[in-house]
């Protein structure tokens, strides 16, 4: 069973790159994504994998009319609601965005998010003081982690609610996108409120929060390829202790880092892509317990994703306008 869900990670796909093909009123996107370090290596990085499913609906601010896209120039707010599916877990999220600035800053989005994600009988503990045993560098680790999934974890509910700024420019050439986080975490677990964050990928404790950023290029070598690089990092910092002012928690912060670079292509005039990224992975604390293997931060990404817009005789995104 572990072996079939560390082949099923590596192959389904993950880190994903911004959608490129939006009209103005309803969309809808689905796909998979996972990623995995190479078959038989059970170490550093805990394989992701997902199916994933969203509604969005970007209502123009101004008097753009229904179904025209002027990349880098319209105003709009935008609702979305989305669904995720792993053998880990199974989360919702529902938001708002917010685009009102004129251009050039029209490019800038805030979001505001709210996420439900429940664990699927793979709530494993994580020790987060730095004197506590084992130590997070022996938990954290995917081959203790898929030990113990199903037979010897539990259900958990983990929430977060996030303010996000985020960027997109395209051209003909060249597409660039940014995404900042902060969320603050909730987690009901039988061990203490500390646990996993599967579809983060990095231990929590509840009333913890957790700082993002993910950076986004391609080049468009024409319609159908292009090159792409991403980078994102993740930061868990201290528990908020005035939430529980009798209670406090000496948590140790946690990062990680992960770069990835690789084809993508797209299909039906982009109205779905599929991307393959090698990577690498690494991850540090404050006391720096983790000494990782070259083998264990080596990743592979892959990522398939259709769009899908009620069209109803709308036009598409109109790069020539630009």
């Amino acid at each position: 069973m572990r072996r079939f869900f560390l082949v099923l990670a590596l192959f389904c796909g993950s880190f994903a790159s911004n959608a490129p093909f939006l009209v103005l009123g309803p969309n809808i996107e689905y796909g998979v994504a996972g990623a995995a370090a190479p078959a038989y290596v059970k170490g550093a990085f805990v394989p992701q994998a997902n199916a994933n499913f969203e509604f969005s609906w970007i209502e123009p601010l101004g008097t753009d009319y229904y179904g025209v896209w002027k990349p880098n120039k319209i105003n709009y707010m935008r609702f979305f609601a989305s669904a995720e599916l792993s053998p880990f877990y199974g989360a919702v999220r529902v938001g708002l965005g917010f685009a009102p600035l004129p251009p050039p800053f029209a490019v800038l989005e805030l979001r505001f998010v709210y996420s439900n994600e429940n664990l699927l009988w793979s709530d494993v503990e994580m020790p987060m003081k730095p004197s506590e045993q084992p130590s997070i560098g022996d938990v954290w680790n995917a081959g203790y982690m898929f030990d113990r999934f199903y037979n010897r974890s539990s259900h958990a509910l983990i929430q977060s609610f996030d303010t996000q700024l985020g960027g997109r420019y395209d051209s003909h050439n060249f597409n660039f996108s940014f995404l900042f986080h902060f969320a603050l975490i909730d987690i009901n677990s039988d061990y203490d409120k500390k646990s996993f964050d599967y579809m983060r990928g990095i231990p929590l404790y509840s009333r913890d929060y957790i700082v993002a950023e993910e950076l986004f290029a391609a080049y468009n070598f024409g319609r159908n390829f292009s090159w792409s690089a991403e980078f994102s990092s993740m930061f868990s910092g201290r528990r908020f202790q005035f939430y529980s002012p009798f209670q406090s928690y000496d948590k140790e912060p946690l990062y990680y880092y992960i770069i990835s670079t690789g084809p993508l292509w797209r299909f039906d005039d982009g109205r779905s892509y599929l991307s393959l990224s090698p990577g690498f992975f690494t991850r540090s604390s404050s006391s720096k317990v983790f000494n990782d293997p070259i083998k264990e931060r080596i990743l592979l990404s892959i990522q398939y994703k259709c769009f899908w817009d009620f069209r109803f005789g709308k036009k598409t995104s109109d790069i020539d306008g630009l």
